[in-house]
């Protein structure tokens, strides 16, 4: 199956200038994430039981997992286990696109669901 994110919708936002796409099966879930924009994302370190892929596939991000900060570029893949503090700090010059592959599948972000976030600030 082919996947258009072009005829995605786009999910509400959370306060930060990215725009976001998901699809999802049973087991797994893909976010399509574009940050047109260099800068700070300020975005609050979390957790969840969802091990996670980010494959950057434009531009560059820095993101820090368990206190270790990597910076990715395009062609880039990073791998953060299941229930590791980590959050995405910075977008490189002329902004980025990735890919972040999530199992068991996010759920808590398909629209209009009910089930409840699976991030842990804690």
């Amino acid at each position: 199956m082919k996947i258009e994110w072009e005829k995605s919708e786009v999910l509400p936002g959370e306060g930060i200038a990215l725009e976001r796409r998901l699809a999802f099966g049973q087991e797994m879930s893909c976010l399509q994430v574009i940050a047109p924009e260099s800068g700070e994302l300020n975005m609050q370190p979390h957790w969840h039981d969802n091990e996670q892929w980010v494959v950057v596939t434009e531009g560059t991000l820095v993101f820090e997992v368990e206190g270790v900060e990597y910076e990715l570029n395009a062609g880039d893949v990073a791998f953060i286990p299941a229930r590791k503090r980590h959050t995405a700090t910075r977008v490189g010059e002329g902004g980025a696109v990735l890919l972040e592959f999530s199992a068991p599948a996010r759920l808590d972000l398909v629209p209009g669901s009910i089930v409840p976030s699976s991030m842990r600030f804690d």
